[in-house]
């Protein structure tokens, strides 16, 4: 099993060639090949989908432009429409009985 690299932080911003033109997207990680090939995990936004996909780093590219920074990839859900709001009452949490007194800590009956 190959082990994959991945970067700590906010990914990279690279490019690979989509129908002729260049995409933008983010680079997550690479993996080494046995073959001395290096293959890397990208993320990007194609037809309104965040996809994610393995490729040869032959096939991506640094952007050429400082003007042309990939926007930030939106979530495809909302985590915080989950969150209970104020029309949502929170549950109230079930007390725990107590915890018994540990026996080092008990009196000692057997000397009586």
């Amino acid at each position: 099993m190959q082990e994959m690299a991945t970067l700590l932080g906010v990914p990279l911003p690279v490019e690979f060639l989509l129908d002729g033109d260049w995409q933008p997207a983010v680079l997550l990680g690479w993996q080494h090949d046995p073959d001395g090939t290096c293959r890397v995990h990208v993320q990007a936004v194609v037809s309104g989908l965040r996809r994610t996909s393995w490729m040869q780093l032959a096939d991506l590219r640094l952007p050429q432009t400082a003007s042309r920074v990939p926007t930030p990839l939106e979530p495809r859900t909302r985590p915080d429409l989950l969150l209970p709001g104020a029309e949502r009452a929170r549950r109230t949490p079930t007390p725990l009985p107590p915890l018994p007194v540990p026996r080092s800590l008990q009196p000692d009956t057997s000397r009586a």
